[in-house]
């Protein structure tokens, strides 16, 4: 056991084989996730039927099983500080539920400016106490799901290279590995990567800013609820069943989003740029921030 520290201690201090180490727990991480995520489901779908809805809702609240590998391998191998992860807690939940808000504004300005374009167009609208009930479910399930891409990228992932390395390269790996998660949904093409990069980027930018991960965390689950349950589109290449909002999508695919959602829509991409831009600015510029520097997050004192 003696020996493996050791091992592991000098591949830390060498930045290439920490790089390569950290992305290769990243995978593995993933791979054991998906394991647990098969047993659980065998669990659930014992005592509740396999609808869509339920299938659904038990894929994006298995993530809590990333959260868990992540926050054990970071805490108790490599010692990571709390607020490496960006696991503030003073006004966590005002940070997220903020981040919920801004992730919903974003996501229906890009429906908004879609429609405008002629790209989508909304078919009915349907409110049910049914269709509450598995929001108020699907909204948790969201979070869950939000949170656990957000603290393996833009928690662990940047967290740790940033602080080893500098800031640049934490931003390109962490948005490099965002974008490698998705390879295998469906509608993937040249467009929706590019997207998925940007957003990895801008929600990097968006954890620095805010110096903590619930924001981020809320407005990805944001992005997606609104995406795929408010409005009718895939997310990410994924059908996530009944929404408030039914819309039909027309025009080439680089424009309405085609198989992969609003992320597939060039819409998308001018709307992240401007947020990257917006948020470099206040970051790098008029905050004096140094991308060449190693990330140091805030401090703060959590319960042990």
């Amino acid at each position: 056991m003696l020996q493996i520290k050791t091992i592991l201690k000098k591949i830390l201090k060498n930045s290439y084989l920490f790089l390569l180490l950290t992305l290769l727990t990243g995978k593995i991480i993933l791979f054991l996730s998906e394991l647990l995520t098969l047993f659980y489901g065998e669990l659930i779908f014992k005592f509740f039927p396999e609808t869509d809805w339920m299938i659904l809702l038990v894929e994006l609240s298995s993530f809590i099983f990333i959260t868990g590998l992540v926050v054990f391998w970071g805490r108790k191998i490599q010692k990571l500080s709390w607020e490496t992860f960006g696991f503030m807690r003073k006004n966590a939940l005002k940070h997220f539920l903020k981040g919920w808000l801004l992730g919903g504004i974003v996501l229906s300005l890009c429906v908004i400016l879609m429609m405008s374009l002629g790209a989508v167009k909304i078919d009915g609208i349907q409110i049910t106490p049914q269709l509450i009930c598995r929001f108020f479910f699907l909204f948790l399930a969201w979070s869950i799901q939000g949170n656990a891409e957000e603290v393996l990228t833009r928690g662990w992932l940047f967290g740790s290279i940033s602080k080893k390395i500098n800031i640049f390269i934490g931003i390109l790996i962490s948005s490099s590995f965002f974008t490698w998660m998705h390879l295998e949904n469906d509608g993937i093409s040249l467009l929706p990567l590019l997207d998925l990069f940007l957003f990895g980027i801008f929600a990097v930018l968006y954890r620095i800013k805010t110096e903590n991960i619930w924001g981020i965390s809320g407005f990805h689950a944001a992005w997606n609820c609104f995406q795929g349950n408010v409005f009718s589109f895939p997310v990410s290449g994924t059908d996530t069943g009944s929404a408030f909002i039914s819309v039909t999508t027309q025009g080439p695919s680089w424009l309405s989003g085609g198989k992969f959602g609003v992320e597939g829509s060039i819409v998308s991409i001018v709307v992240q740029l401007i947020l990257i831009f917006y948020l470099y600015y206040e970051i790098f510029i008029k905050g004096k921030k140094n991308m060449r520097d190693q990330f140091v997050p805030e401090k703060f004192e959590p319960n042990e």
